[in-house]
């Protein structure tokens, strides 16, 4: 843990140097190593305690709060991130010409490129929790294989597919608010994909070497609650940031009310 610190430390510093057009590449490299080699040997000898039969109930117990509150934290996390969406979208400032999208900005179309990837995500957790069932009901060769394959693929399509509509986008992180907080959303959830598809590859991997049983998987099954967090929160983003916010269900009510959205017309109607 204290190796794990001093590498984020370093990292985040790295960043903000990065940020700053003064980047350090060797403090980037060297805390980006320090971290890969302590987590790499943290859970290895994580994984041997189990084998040995050190995780009692107890410990599989703490294991099940720490997973629960560390998601919880990554709720937070996300909500800020929300909350400073929410802030712009439902009260433009002058600066943007009390209008959302600002001005300039051309939105995202949501029923494109970020429509097939909600479909990607929603098909992968249906994927992944079938290989939960399927491990639950003993079946260590077809059902938990297939579904984690399946959801690996998707996980890396998905990611894929993001990078190419990032770089066909008209606007960039600079461009107003928008643009940051489009990105710091879309930016930090693609990370959580990447982590999240890396989480199942190892999970796969422990599968193949029969580490897993019906009584005894709960690092696939916290893999499991991790793929799905990743999952509700595209969903919210895609209906929130894409739908709502990007401004094409205003489109969409504008034309379907012929311009007039605040006065709705009965032709029929008579007056009393």
């Amino acid at each position: 843990p204290f190796f794990v610190a001093i590498s984020a430390n370093g990292m985040a510093v790295g960043l903000i140097l990065w940020l700053h057009r003064t980047p350090s590449f060797l403090l980037m490299g060297m805390s980006l190593v320090c971290m890969l080699l302590s987590t790499f040997s943290w859970w290895r000898d994580l994984i041997r305690e189990g084998d040995i039969g050190f995780h009692t109930r107890f410990v599989i117990k703490s294991f099940r709060d720490g997973v629960a509150l560390f998601i919880l934290s990554e709720v937070m996390f996300f909500f800020t991130f929300f909350w400073t969406f929410f802030h712009n979208a439902l009260s433009p400032s002058c600066e943007l010409g009390m209008r959302w999208p600002p001005p300039g900005i051309r939105t995202p179309n949501p029923s494109s490129t970020s429509l097939f990837e909600t479909g990607l995500l929603i098909s992968s957790g249906l994927f992944a929790t079938q290989a939960h069932k399927s491990m639950r009901l003993k079946d260590y060769e077809v059902g938990p294989f297939i579904g984690l394959v399946v959801t690996i693929v998707c996980g890396t399509v998905f990611f894929l597919v993001q990078l190419r509509e990032y770089y066909w986008n008209s606007y960039t992180i600079a461009d107003s608010v928008y643009g940051s907080v489009f990105y710091l959303l879309t930016g930090f959830h693609g990370m959580h994909v990447v982590v999240g598809t890396i989480w199942l590859m190892v999970s796969l991997v422990r599968l193949w070497r029969g580490e897993f049983s019906s009584q005894r998987h709960f690092g696939f099954e916290a893999c499991i609650w991790y793929w799905h967090f990743v999952d509700v929160v595209w969903v919210a983003l895609w209906c929130l940031v894409y739908v709502w916010f990007g401004g094409w269900l205003y489109m969409w009510w504008f034309k379907m009310w012929d311009g007039d959205v605040y006065t709705f017309k009965y032709p029929d109607a008579k007056p009393s």
